[in-house]
């Protein structure tokens, strides 16, 4: 399996991160008080946007079907993950799964923000 590309940007003000969001076509707040993915964002994912899944074939377990996203984002080199720490927070932020087609977009946003990307 091909590595996918994971960015960290730390200190990002809500409002920023929930732009970002909108440049994701799979995002999930992570922390003590949100919970995991939803089951029917990942089926809609997994079907729509990779089609690893067929009807009737849906795994029974979330994790193996972000399992299935995630290796097929990593196989394609379609995708790019952003892990964004919300400012004044250590435990809390976002978890992105970014297409390349709006890498670009997303980058505008944080620098317009004035926050480094690292890997």
């Amino acid at each position: 399996m091909h590595p996918m590309p994971t960015h960290h940007v730390y200190s990002v003000p809500p409002e920023v991160a929930l732009k970002c969001c909108k440049f994701a076509d799979l995002h999930q707040p992570f922390g003590p008080r949100f919970q995991s993915f939803s089951r029917p964002e990942l089926l809609r994912v997994a079907r729509e946007v990779f089609r690893c899944i067929t009807e009737g074939h849906e795994p029974q377990d979330e994790e193996d079907l972000v399992d299935c996203i995630m290796q097929t984002a990593a196989e394609k080199q379609s995708h790019q993950l952003f892990m964004l720490q919300l400012s004044g927070n250590v435990v809390q932020g976002f978890v992105l799964l970014v297409p390349n087609k709006n890498l670009s977009r997303l980058q505008q946003v944080l620098s317009a923000a004035c926050l480094p990307v690292s890997v």
